[in-house]
């Protein structure tokens, strides 16, 4: 399991091509049904241009669930995790309405 410190994807990026980045990182991981260590340390916000072009974009191509076995998050706060999940459920109520 690798680790990635996301903190040093962000930094001297906009926040699209770090997403863009970052979505590469993720999707290779799924490719290989591997999971990846996500170490949060030193991220202060997750603005929604950078979890679109990353999170985002992992979900239209294999859903929230297949992106959810592919990461553990380390170093992670209380409100990076109610922002993340958030997100996700918000993506999969948009694009996954109940039947």
């Amino acid at each position: 399991m690798e680790e990635i410190i996301l903190n040093n994807i962000l930094c001297g990026k906009t926040y699209p091509d770090a997403g863009g980045y970052f979505y590469g990182i993720i999707k290779d991981a799924i490719l290989k049904s591997e999971r990846i260590y996500v170490n949060m340390e030193g991220v202060t916000g997750l603005p929604t241009m950078f979890m679109n072009t990353s999170f985002g974009k992992i979900m239209s191509e294999f859903g929230v669930e297949r992106l959810k076995k592919s990461m553990v998050f380390k170093n992670i706060s209380k409100v990076q995790i109610e922002r993340i999940g958030k997100y996700f459920k918000d993506y999969a109520e948009v694009y996954n309405p109940p039947a």
